[in-house]
């Protein structure tokens, strides 16, 4: 567990309703943002955002503001998002390149609201201006009495202008009169700073996952199962697709379902995110002991000879490895649960034991705890023996997959 943050500004209209939030980086919840790197701080941000928090309940509904570098756009960061929900800023260190004009260029066919951040008078970044819908004018570059002639040179068709660092009334009637759009300063509000904890993946979890969705040839189902072998790796695919990454607005109960709704293009998105985020870390045997879990509910839902039907079968893979969470965040299963924003059979398995799948979640608990009657002991017996080869089978897999240099199988 390690604690991460991420803080937001509101962005006003004229009659003072939010219309987004600007989302900042930080690396502690006190003091200055302290970017060394501004290109990592982009990747934290929006994994913050889109990950680890989840976009609904860090913007309620309005567009996110996020301060990109064209080294951020280039890995294709931006592309984890959905273009309705984000508008992307151009810090003023952005200068107005070839390369740069061709990057604005393909956002805005891929749908991206795109913004220059920090304009100010004489900027070089002018001919951009032509090409972004949102320009923001820097208040304390532009002397008093002078913002209304700023706003008219800026003013395009189409161009939506937003004057930020207002920090007294006289400055945000002067903004009014201006004819500007939206408003942005300390006068309204001071940065808000979220916090959470966050749980972190393994390494050779996520790195065995790169290797795979890198290849041209590689299945849905290799790659689902692949996620499917790493709790915390799941527990964030799972809380990704359901809050709002991606544009994807349905809920889903299992790996398999989240690797194909997401795809494998934003599958590789993702993980990678995850990775330049600084969310890895050292597995832990608890990772087993999740997959021997999980597989052992799939064990039982195929005993006597039973065939159940895939989405079953995913489902009760879902809550085995789910089921594990509350020992990896130290947090109670039922507050877990509800950030995941399951389905309530999931749910209701996981936390109550309801239903066919919160019974088969029962027998495991009582099979570890060794408080099942001899009359189910060896059935479960048989389940679990399954279970620890398929788990076995499924680490190995996953260490052997993460050596660096090594080829993927299959590739």
């Amino acid at each position: 567990m390690r604690a991460r943050y991420i803080a937001r500004q509101p962005i006003f209209d004229r009659g003072l309703k939010v219309v987004g939030y600007e989302l900042l980086y930080r690396a502690q919840a006190q003091g200055p943002a302290d970017v060394g790197d501004g290109t990592a701080a982009t990747f934290s941000v929006l994994f913050e955002a889109f990950v680890e928090l989840g976009l609904d309940a860090t913007v309620q509904g309005v567009p996110a503001w996020v301060n990109v570098e064209p080294a951020a756009l280039a890995s294709g960061a931006h592309l984890v998002t959905d273009p309705a929900r984000v508008v992307l800023e151009l810090l003023e260190t952005t200068a107005c390149t070839p390369a740069v004009v061709a990057q604005v260029e393909e956002l805005r066919a891929q749908g991206y609201t795109v913004a220059l951040d920090d304009f100010v008078p004489d900027d070089p970044r002018t001919p951009l201006l032509d090409l972004v819908q949102v320009v923001k004018l820097e208040l304390p570059a532009i002397p008093p009495g002078e913002l209304a002639a700023q706003v008219a040179a800026v003013r395009r068709p189409g161009l939506t202008v937003l004057v930020e660092k207002i920090e007294t009334q006289e400055q945000h009637v002067e903004a009014l009169a201006s004819g500007a759009d939206l408003f942005q300063g300390y006068f309204f509000t001071r940065p808000q700073v979220l916090s959470m904890q966050s749980v972190t993946v393994g390494t050779p979890a996520v790195l065995a996952v790169l290797s795979q969705v890198g290849r041209s040839d590689v299945s849905m189902q290799e790659l689902s199962d692949l996620v499917g072998s790493d709790v915390t790796l799941s527990q964030k695919v799972l809380q990704a697709v359901n809050s709002g990454f991606a544009g994807i607005r349905r809920r889903v109960d299992s790996i398999h379902q989240a690797v194909v709704l997401l795809g494998l293009e934003r599958m590789r998105q993702l993980v990678t995110l995850v990775v330049l985020a600084g969310a890895t870390g050292k597995p832990h045997e608890l990772g087993r002991e999740s997959l021997v879990r999980a597989s052992m509910m799939v064990a039982l839902l195929r005993a006597d000879g039973r065939t159940p039907a895939r989405e079953v079968r995913d489902a009760a893979f879902t809550v085995g490895l789910m089921s594990t969470l509350d020992a990896y965040t130290d947090t109670d299963i039922a507050t877990v649960a509800e950030r995941l924003s399951l389905t309530p059979m999931v749910r209701d398995a996981i936390v109550h034991h309801d239903g066919v799948l919160g019974g088969l979640l029962a027998t495991v608990l009582a099979y570890e705890a060794d408080e099942l009657p001899d009359a189910d002991a060896a059935r479960a017996a048989a389940a679990y023996l399954e279970a620890v080869r398929d788990a076995d089978a499924r680490w190995a897999a996953l260490e052997i997959d993460a050596v660096p240099g090594r080829e993927p199988v299959g590739a």
